[in-house]
């Protein structure tokens, strides 16, 4: 029983040393957007163009999500995490010295490369570091950094920016980087917490390439990918300003909303990961089916009940942690269910594969919003057209996977 209790507080350990990365990552990258405001006011540009931040940002991790899923495969996962904690420190010590707004966006482009090697890094850990019974909530466990992190962004550094100066904000959350790479090289050693070693046997980019582009239950799972991009990626970018334009909320009402939303994933990633690996057997089908239903039945809620209603605020306070229970849950498991696809050697070329179509629709799905809510003068149109595509996305998923439900379930 000791021995047992040892071994599970080490595991939990170094998932907690491992979620360091995420919230050095996101508290990094959420808080210079929800600085923006502070920005635009700096160098008088309009709100389209501080949206470019973000697209700029996204669009570098598209062009490069593959080659830097196969730098993780090379160089294994302890290497990138701690690697990529240092590129997004480094950039945001060079956003404080940015003379105009095109150098920001220039910046963006890099940053999202040290995104994009922190993540294939943290899946190719778990995977080969974790049995699969406890994959789903050790995922959970590691994505909910990303959320604790993004709070802290959100939440503290444009309060110290107002203060003092946006740079200033950027220069902390610098060094909560640096702090945060020293915890991992100083206490994440994955090759010592099952006796192997974190690299596979060496091969050609191509060949792996090949491996990962010719295997079709990588893509079947892509489509979870585009869902969680599509959901996530539009409540996070247009959610306050549905709040704030369309139900009358105040800024910091909506922020704290924004934030209860983001509370909620940190808590679904693991609970949801739990219950499936407890109680469904490790099915990742079925979890990932009613993590869609329930996806796209809240955004019809939003339309459907919440626009017109407009009921109280704390009920949709409520039903905002309810919201992001479910969505960011689908973060935890699709990555999940990637790992019992492709195996831990491919994990970082196939994460950067999947990744591609996540941005894309990252990049592609808020515009068409917001478009939408321009349009029609509120957000219930963009809120229903999200929904019905989730719906679609989850149903192709289940269907196409039916060929392949052993392997998404645990036998025995």
């Amino acid at each position: 029983m000791k021995l047992r209790y040892a071994n599970t507080l080490a595991h939990l350990s170094t998932l907690l040393i491992m979620s360091t990365a995420y919230i050095a990552v996101f508290s990094s990258i959420q808080g210079f957007k929800a600085m923006l405001p502070l920005v635009q006011a700096e160098f008088g540009i309009t709100s389209a163009q501080a949206g470019l931040y973000a697209t700029f940002f996204y669009a570098s991790g598209v062009a490069l999500a593959i080659f830097s899923g196969r730098i993780v495969d090379a160089i294994g996962a302890r290497k990138g995490l701690i690697g990529g904690v240092l590129i997004i420190m480094s950039l945001m010590l060079l956003h404080t010295l940015a003379p105009v707004f095109p150098a920001l966006l220039g910046l963006a482009l890099f940053t999202g490369v040290g995104f994009s090697i922190v993540t294939p890094s943290i899946n190719k850990g778990i995977i080969e570091m974790v049995d699969p019974a406890k994959r789903a909530i050790s995922n959970g466990i590691v994505h909910g950094g990303g959320g604790i992190g993004g709070i802290l962004g959100s939440s503290v550094l444009p309060a110290i920016g107002e203060r003092t100066d946006w740079r200033i904000s950027l220069l902390i959350v610098a060094v909560l980087a640096l702090a945060m790479a020293f915890l991992l090289y100083r206490f994440f050693h994955p090759e010592n917490n099952n006796g192997e070693s974190e690299e596979g046997a060496p091969s050609t980019f191509g060949a792996d390439l090949k491996r990962v582009v010719t295997n079709p239950r990588v893509f079947m799972v892509s489509l979870i990918g585009m869902m969680a991009g599509l959901s996530v990626g539009n409540i996070t970018l247009h959610y306050t300003l549905f709040l704030t334009s369309d139900l009358g909320f105040s800024a910091s009402l909506a922020g704290v909303t924004l934030s209860v939303f983001i509370a909620g994933g940190i808590l679904g990633n693991p609970t949801f990961g739990y219950l499936n690996d407890r109680f469904f057997n490790s099915n990742r089908r079925l979890g990932l089916f009613i993590l869609g239903l329930f996806v796209s039945g809240m955004f019809a809620i939003l339309g459907l009940v919440i626009l017109p209603l407009q009921p109280a605020a704390w009920i949709i306070v409520a039903l905002s942690f309810v919201f992001g229970f479910f969505s960011f849950a689908i973060m935890g498991m699709m990555f999940t269910t990637l790992g019992d696809v492709v195996g831990p050697r491919l994990m970082g070329t196939a994460t950067g594969l999947m990744l591609i179509f996540t941005r894309l629709s990252m990049v592609v799905g808020p515009p068409v919003v917001g478009r939408l809510a321009d349009l029609r003068g509120d957000y219930g149109f963009g809120w229903l057209a999200i929904s019905i595509v989730v719906l679609v996305l989850i149903v192709i998923f289940y269907l196409w996977s039916y060929r392949h439900r052993a392997l998404l379930q645990r036998q025995g």
